[in-house]
């Protein structure tokens, strides 16, 4: 059973709602919403398409797996318990937008925008998420294990107690995050900037830094065994005493 709109038919449009037939609303505005398709039932949402505009848009504990959002706009949108899963949201922007334990597992997200979004708990795992941008995003607890994440940029980020393992992040920017407590068992950052980070109380087991430049990165009390950092730049002095232990 279909959903029925609450507004009028236009291409901008003050507050649009859509009311399921149990009373659950999604609101789309106050941003103009051409180009999108929406079936519901009850708080599902089997198809949106590609290239929507959904600044603000509410899809809160929304479902949606296999979704295609790509060059979507969904900044500032609210995502709090929304399953993307297995959704293509290539080149889509997620600027500010609340992800909240939204999970986007086996996604494609390769160059979408989280610039500043609050990605706490969130789930990225086995994601295709090359040249994404996630600058200064916050994502605490954030579960991205076994992803391509290559040439991505997380500066600026906090990703306290982040989930990386076997993940690839060659080529990222990881200048000034913070990675206190981090899993990056078998993570690859070969090539990262990784500048000014915070590593402290790592998990890096069988991590490689290959050629990676770790100016100023701090490794209090993490994790080093069988830590790679052949031809590495900017070594802190400490890490090599850790290593030699």
């Amino acid at each position: 059973m279909l959903a029925r709109a609450v507004c009028c038919s236009s291409h901008h449009v003050g507050v649009m709602q859509l009311i399921s037939p149990w009373g659950i609303a999604l609101s789309l505005g106050p941003k103009p919403i051409s180009g999108i398709a929406v079936s519901l039932d009850g708080s599902r949402l089997p198809s949106i398409s590609g290239g929507a505009l959904l600044d603000g848009v509410d899809l809160t504990n929304a479902f949606i797996p296999g979704c295609n959002l790509s060059d979507a706009s969904l900044v500032k949108a609210d995502l709090r318990w929304a399953n993307l899963g297995e959704c293509t949201v290539a080149n889509a922007d997620f600027s500010e937008a609340d992800l909240f334990h939204t999970t986007l597992d086996l996604g494609v997200l390769d160059g979408a925008r989280f610039v500043r979004a609050n990605m706490f708990g969130a789930n990225l795992n086995e994601v295709k998420s090359t040249g994404a941008d996630f600058t200064k995003a916050y994502m605490k607890d954030i579960a991205m294990e076994e992803g391509d994440f290559r040439g991505s940029i997380f500066s600026g980020g906090f990703m306290m107690r982040a989930v990386l393992i076997d993940s690839k992040l060659n080529y990222v920017d990881m200048r000034l995050a913070v990675l206190t407590g981090a899993a990056l068992e078998g993570a690859v950052l070969d090539n990262a900037n990784i500048q000014g980070a915070l590593l402290n109380g790592a998990q890096l087991t069988g991590t490689s830094f290959r050629k990676a430049d770790l100016e100023n990165v701090r490794f209090t009390n993490a994790r080093v065994e069988d830590t790679v950092i052949e031809g590495a730049l900017n070594v802190p002095d400490h890490l090599m005493q850790m290593i030699a232990e």
